[in-house]
């Protein structure tokens, strides 16, 4: 009997060596490691700008590497909601020119894709379009001190540096100011209203709070006669 278990644990010993050598001998299976691109990141605009243009269009750039330099393949996100629509899909470059106006803020987020369908996404950036004459658009307070008066006021755009209000002096009259975005003023040419009031401002604008300051005079032409009704200081402050 002893020799019989002798016998059979030599057997299982045999056995055990046998299969630890047969797992040696197993072929070393080989990978292959495919690097994905690397989260883009906004260069310019970069997310938040605000960016000031001489014509209607801004290129996005944006940086993004692949280790094993695969060829840039992106879908680009571009548009005025905060949760842009595809703009361009399969770009080849990283950056791509966009049309903007002023005063728009834009949204723009990116996919890089490599040749084997990894994809990377940015976050979505955002960026503004410089506009000078945007500060002045809105509601207002219209203070006249030496008249111990103030009213509310809104100006509209009407142009790159001209704004119209249908309010003047309280009065639903039209007028139209001017902006010089150089020399920071504005100016209310000679406007006749068809009440037989006539009158002219000028002033200096804050291009920062969009406060303007001038002086003004108002005249009244009755029966030919000529007088000057008021004159005085208007003072123009948006309301935030």
């Amino acid at each position: 009997m002893k020799r019989k278990n002798k016998i059979l644990i030599m057997l299982l010993v045999l056995s055990g060596l046998f299969t630890m050598q047969s797992c040696t001998k197993e072929d070393a299976t080989t990978f292959t490691v495919y690097h994905a691109f690397t989260e883009p990141a906004a260069l310019t605009p970069a997310d938040g700008d605000l960016v000031t243009i001489s014509g209607t269009t801004v290129d996005l750039k944006w940086a993004s590497t692949n280790a094993d330099g695969a060829a840039v393949i992106a879908d680009v996100y571009f548009g005025t909601s905060n949760k842009p629509a595809i703009y361009k899909a399969a770009h080849n470059t990283l950056t791509l020119n966009v049309p903007v106006v002023k005063g728009q803020t834009y949204y723009w987020h990116v996919t890089m894709k490599d040749k084997n369908g990894i994809m990377t996404y940015s976050p979505t950036f955002s960026f503004t379009v410089f506009e000078p004459i945007g500060i002045f658009v809105g509601d207002f307070l219209c203070d006249e001190p030496a008249e111990a008066y103030s009213y509310d006021v809104s100006f509209a755009k009407t142009g790159d540096n001209t704004l119209q209000t249908d309010n003047y002096w309280n009065s639903g009259w039209t007028s139209v100011f001017t902006m010089d975005f150089v020399n920071n003023t504005y100016d209310m040419p000679s406007t006749i209203w068809t009440s037989g009031y006539y009158g002219v401002e000028s002033g200096t604008i804050d291009p920062e709070t969009g406060t303007m300051v001038g002086t003004y005079t108002i005249w009244r032409n009755k029966l030919g006669v000529i007088s000057v009704i008021e004159e005085g200081v208007h003072t123009y402050t948006k309301y935030h």
